[in-house]
Formats: structure tokens, sequence, C-alpha cells
């Protein structure tokens, strides 16, 4: 069956990618990343896409319910942040550090929105953002947060505690081994060995990798979360800053929640208001 993480914009889907892309390396699985609809063509839809290429693992990384309406039978993971923060942390990508060719195909309007911040102020910007987000909170406003085989998820909770929410998220794409289900060290080498090539490190391991084969592995041991979170983890991400610690200029530019609050004015969020009506508390946010 195919597995599937239905991302959102500025919502940790860069470390959630690096998460998935390392765990589908151990297991040799095909994955697949999905940004723009240009990647699919000339399929018609991307359920025809995924039905001829046959990914293991789907990932999109602006999920559209029409889009996802054409897949067949899926399980997988929507992993979703406060809009606000979304805004926020938009608004500092998108001036300074978001590429502006995005798997393999441009992004002219981010173009032409980055032109546009860099003759306003923050505040100005910041309003600018606001309108420039409904191609990522538009399609989150439409989502069914019923989906079946959809687990849901928050950021705000997947930072706070990493461990509990990937073992979720990878029990639930039945790519993690239950509890007590064997021997996990001979697992977790086996583990090491597939993705040293990966890592280059150890280094005594990256060579041989590259000219021996893998180890056969069809799920992860239980010991790969707490690793796989230990070296993902924002200060490795963020090359040493913790948590709360701002660099406008990096991607990973501060990485923690609620951060809407020390940005927004009473004039952005009634801007917001009135663009997106109650999206904050559907959400389950308090405004």
């Amino acid at each position: 069956m195919l597995r599937a993480y239905f991302a959102r914009h500025k919502s940790a889907s860069t470390w959630a990618r690096s998460i998935l892309h390392e765990a589908a390396f151990a297991l040799d699985l095909k994955v697949a990343t999905i940004h723009v609809p240009e990647q699919w063509a000339p399929h018609d839809t991307l359920g025809d896409y995924v039905r001829a290429t046959r990914p293991d693992l789907l990932i999109m990384t602006n999920a559209k319910p029409e889009w996802v309406d054409t897949l067949p039978e899926h399980r997988g993971f929507h992993l979703i942040r406060d809009p606000r923060d979304i805004v926020v942390s938009g608004y500092f990508s998108h001036l300074n550090s978001h590429p502006e060719v995005v798997g393999g195909v441009p992004w002219p309007e981010l173009v032409a929105h980055r032109r546009n911040l860099r003759t306003l102020d923050e505040a100005g910007g910041l309003l600018a953002e606001v309108e420039f987000s409904g191609m990522f909170l538009e399609p989150m406003a439409q989502w069914d947060y019923t989906r079946p085989g959809v687990l849901e998820l928050r950021m705000e909770d997947a930072i706070t505690d990493p461990v509990k929410a990937w073992t979720a998220i990878l029990g639930h794409l039945d790519l993690l081994t239950p509890d007590g289900s064997g021997p996990e060290q001979a697992r977790m080498a086996a583990v090491r060995w597939n993705v040293a090539a990966r890592r280059g490190t150890p280094h005594w391991l990256a060579y041989p990798r590259h000219v021996l084969p893998r180890l056969p592995l069809r799920r992860l041991p239980g010991a790969y979360v707490a690793s796989a979170c230990e070296r993902f983890s924002f200060s490795r991400l963020a090359k040493g800053r913790e948590r709360g610690q701002e660099d406008v200029h990096s991607h990973y530019r501060r990485g923690v929640a609620g951060d809407w609050r020390n940005h927004l004015t009473a004039e952005h969020l009634a801007a917001f208001r009135a663009r997106y009506g109650d999206l904050v508390e559907r959400l389950g946010y308090d405004w």
C-alpha cells in the first residue's frame, strides 16, 4: 500500500522530509516528492502518476484535497501548524532564504513576492504575506480532517515531543517494528549499515557500503526513532543554534511555536481574520 506525507508550507516539512528520506533509504523504499502539478505531467492526475511510477512513499509539500482525492488506497499523515505562525515564518523565508526553484520547477510567484517584500518594512511585508499565504492556507481550510487512513498531527506537538510523534507516525505507516518484536540491536546494526553510504559516517562503514549490498530490512527498530530525532534535531539542522535563537537568514530561523505574537499586530490579525475567517479556531488553535 502507498504511504504518504501530506505536508504544509513552513510547518516543519523539511525536518519531516529529512527523517522520512533516511528511513526510506534504510528500508530501500522508493520516494516521490511532489511540489507542483508540473511534476506529474504528462499524466492527467497525481493518482495516474502514482499508479504509473509506483512509489512506496509519496511526499506532497502543499497537499491540495483535489489532488489527494485521485490517489489510490493509501496510509498517510498530515502535519499542520498554527496558520498565524505560517504567515510569520513564511514572511522571513520568502524575504531571505526560500529557493526560487522548487523540485526543478521555477516559482515565479515567489520571485515577484520577494521583490515586493524588499520594498516594504516588516509591518507592510507581513500584510503582503497574509495575502500571499492564501496558496498554502486555503488548502488547509479545504482539507477533510477525517480522511480515512490519515493520521492528523500538529507541528507544535511534534516539536514538543518528537520521539512520541515519530513513533506514532512511523507506526501508523507500518514502518516500525512493534515493541518487543525481536532483536533490536541487530535491526539497528542493519540500519547503520544500510544508511552508511548516505550519511558518510562512520567512515569505516561508508566505503564498504558503497561496494557491498544492503541488508534486507522490512521495518525500522523502535530504537531508530530516538536516534533519528537526535540526528535531525533543530540544533543539528541549525548548525548549533537552539530553538528560540533566531537567524532570519536561515531556513531554520527560530523553530518555536507561537512566534506570531512577537510580530503580528492588531492590524495584521484583522487582515488575517478578514481573509481567512475562523480558520485558526477550526484548526483547534486559540485566537
